[in-house]
């Protein structure tokens, strides 16, 4: 497959758009893009002193439903899979996260998270691989609203992709 010359699709929340490839680099490879809704299955919960949070799950299997609305209970998650193309190798990109969040008074709110990374390698030296993966299981990350993931390589933005987190009465 060429990756210069055709169109690619744009997914803007869930509505795909065609868009030259001129006019969107670097971007993601047509076919290699994923938004989902994961849900953690079995696994052990164990320290782990490298972590935010002081622990980490282990030894568990990830169920994938294609899809941005993601219920409000612990081991529910949110995950974006692309290929990026049109990038030198190894450049840091920045990875931005907004979420809801509810204030001591139960007011809502939203929080913000940048943090510089890599992109993962992979078998051809035209496409590097993202991927985020993020499993609700805190009281605060169980608020319903929306989330925003957003990756960016010097300021030009590569993707966006919007989840809808939602309380589940059951």
């Amino acid at each position: 497959m060429n990756l210069r010359k055709g169109f690619i699709f744009v997914c803007t929340g869930m509505l795909l758009l065609p868009v030259s490839r001129a006019e969107l680099v670097p971007g993601y490879h047509p076919g290699s893009y994923y938004s989902a809704h994961v849900i953690r299955e079995g696994g052990e919960l164990l320290p782990n002193e490298h972590t935010e949070k002081g622990f980490r799950w282990e030894d568990f299997t990830v169920q994938r439903i294609r899809g941005n609305r993601i219920p409000a209970k612990p081991g529910h998650g949110l995950e974006v899979f692309a290929d990026v193309y049109g990038m030198p190798l190894g450049q840091p990109v920045t990875l931005t996260v907004t979420r809801p969040v509810r204030t001591a008074t139960g007011e809502a709110e939203s929080r913000t998270y940048t943090r510089t990374q890599s992109l993962y390698k992979s078998d051809s030296d035209d496409v590097q691989v993202f991927n985020y993966t993020y499993f609700l299981d805190e009281p605060d990350e169980l608020v319903s609203g929306e989330w925003i993931i957003e990756l960016t390589y010097q300021d030009t933005l590569i993707l966006r992709q919007t989840f809808e987190v939602y309380q589940d009465p059951s």
